[in-house]
């Protein structure tokens, strides 16, 4: 082994023997974790806000729009005399069954396609 000792070495070992200050830095960290904490919980308030805010305004044109969807959909395509048949087609007798009946058939085609 060699006992000489490289002097940029020995400077570099007696800056890291001082003695650090931990409670200094233990502070700024937990500071920091608090001041994101806080940050995130105003930031998830502000967007609870403003979903509250959208909601009370647009809960009018939202309800109307929602009632013109649902009639459309549950309009009968064929008209059934029979009320018993009416109810037992029903599912498949509207604007909903075909479009339902039809997001199968493109789930089928694109199963037996990707095979």
């Amino acid at each position: 082994m060699n006992d000489e000792r490289d002097p940029l070495l020995e400077t570099l070992f007696a800056q890291v023997e001082r003695e650090l200050v931990e409670d200094d830095f233990t502070a700024q960290v937990m500071a920091q974790v608090e001041k994101r904490r806080r940050n995130v919980l105003i930031g998830r308030l502000a967007i609870v806000a403003l979903f509250v805010a959208l909601e009370l305004l647009l809960s009018a044109p939202l309800q109307n729009s929602v009632g013109i969807i649902t009639q459309v959909l549950s309009t009968s395509l064929i008209e059934v005399e029979n009320e018993w048949l009416a109810l037992i087609f029903a599912p498949l007798n509207s604007v909903a069954g075909l479009i339902g009946m039809l997001l199968l058939g493109l789930q089928y085609l694109y199963r037996r396609m990707m095979r």
